[in-house]
C-alpha cells in the first residue's frame, strides 16, 4: 500500500511575491507536490513552476493539468524535458483533454466534440510519452498527429511521470494504458461545464473499475490521485452539505446538474471531505484501502482545514 501524500493546487496568485510565498508555504507545510492549473487569466504553468522551483528545494512541481489543445505534443515534450532538467527532476507532467469551452472561445480555437477531443488525446499522450522516453529520433504517424524524426533533448533527462487528469470513461481508459499517475476527477458536460452528479460514489467506483480494466497487469504500477473538491471541518455534516449544494447552484455557468444531487450524494462522495478531523482521516484511509487513493489533491484555499489531516496522514 502506497503511503499518503498530498498535492497543493495553487490558488490564482499573479503577483510575483504572492506566488513565490505560496510555493514556500506548500513546501514548509509538508505537501508532496505544488500543482499549477492551466487556465486563462493565471500565470502560465511552466514559467510559474520555474519560479516556484527557485524558492523551494524538494517539493515536486506539477502541471495540473495541461490542455492538450494549447501545445503540440512534441513541443510539449521539449518544454517538459527542459523544465525537468532545469529543476532537478521534480516535475510531474499533468495532461488532460481540455474541457473549458469558454476558454476555447476566448483564444479562438475550435471546441471539437468530446469524441474528437478524446480520440485526439489518445494519440497526444502516445506522442508525449514516446518523445519523452526516446533516446533516438522518434516518429509517430496517426490520425491527428504525424511526428517525423523528433530529436530528444538529451539522454540525461529522466522522463517525468505523466499524470493524466479526467473523469470520462474513455479518458480514464487511455490513462490506464499510458499514464503513470491518474487523477480521478469529474467529467465535463458537452457545453464545457463540470457535471456535478459525476461526484457520486457509484461514479467514482465505476471510474476506478475502468482504469483497472484498461491497465490490466500494469494497474499496480499506477498511482491513483483523488481530486478533493471541497474539504470542510464541521460537526454538522448535513448542514454543510446543504450549504455547498446552494453555493454550487448559484454558479450554473460553471457547474451543471447540481439539482440532481442530494445531501446524501454529497456526503457519500469520495470527492468531498466533510466532517471532523477524525471522520475525514477515516474517510481517506477507507478510500486508500478500498480503491487505492493515496495521493490527495486539495485546494490551497482549504489549506487551514487540511493542516491537521495532513499532520495525521502525510507519509503514513
Amino acid at each position: 500500500m502506497r503511503p499518503f501524500r498530498f498535492g497543493f493546487q495553487a490558488a490564482r496568485a499573479n503577483a510575483p511575491e504572492e506566488w513565490l510565498e505560496l510555493a514556500r508555504c506548500a513546501e514548509s507545510a509538508g505537501y508532496s507536490c505544488f500543482m499549477v492549473p492551466d487556465h486563462l487569466g493565471r500565470l502560465a504553468p511552466f514559467p510559474a513552476l520555474m519560479a516556484a522551483a527557485s524558492v523551494t528545494r524538494n517539493i515536486k512541481l506539477a502541471t495540473y493539468v495541461l490542455n492538450q489543445d494549447w501545445r503540440p505534443p512534441a513541443i510539449l515534450a521539449q518544454e517538459a524535458a527542459s523544465v525537468q532538467l532545469l529543476i532537478g527532476g521534480r516535475l510531474e507532467l499533468g495532461i488532460g483533454a481540455g474541457w473549458a469551452q469558454r476558454e476555447y472561445r476566448q483564444v479562438g480555437i475550435p471546441y471539437d466534440s468530446a469524441r474528437v477531443r478524446v480520440n485526439r488525446f489518445a494519440e497526444y499522450l502516445e506522442v508525449v510519452k514516446g518523445s519523452l522516453h526516446a533516446t533516438t529520433p522518434f516518429s509517430f504517424h496517426g490520425t491527428y498527429f504525424n511526428v517525423n524524426e523528433y530529436v530528444p533533448l538529451t539522454p540525461a533527462v529522466v522522463p517525468p511521470p505523466i499524470l493524466m487528469g479526467g473523469g470520462s470513461p474513455h479518458i480514464l481508459a487511455i490513462g490506464g494504458r499510458l499514464a503513470d499517475i491518474i487523477s480521478v476527477s469529474t467529467r465535463a458536460t458537452p457545453d464545457g461545464r463540470v457535471d456535478m452528479p459525476n461526484i457520486r460514489l457509484a461514479a467514482v467506483e465505476d471510474k476506478v473499475r475502468r482504469v483497472r480494466e484498461a491497465a490490466g497487469e500494469r494497474f499496480g504500477d499506477i498511482e491513483l490521485n483523488m481530486t478533493v473538491r471541497d474539504l470542510r471541518l464541521t460537526d454538522d455534516r448535513a448542514a454543510t452539505a446543504r450549504e455547498l449544494l446552494n453555493q454550487w447552484a448559484a454558479v450554473p455557468m460553471r457547474l451543471a446538474n447540481v439539482e440532481q444531487l442530494t445531501v446524501e450524494d454529497v456526503l457519500d462522495s469520495p470527492h468531498m471531505a466533510i466532517g471532523t478531523v477524525e471522520q475525514i482521516v477515516e474517510q481517506f484511509e477507507i478510500a486508500r484501502e478500498r480503491w487505492g487513493f493515496n495521493y490527495l489533491e486539495v485546494s490551497s484555499s482549504d489549506a487551514e482545514s487540511v493542516a491537521p489531516i495532513l499532520e495525521r496522514l502525510n507519509g503514513r
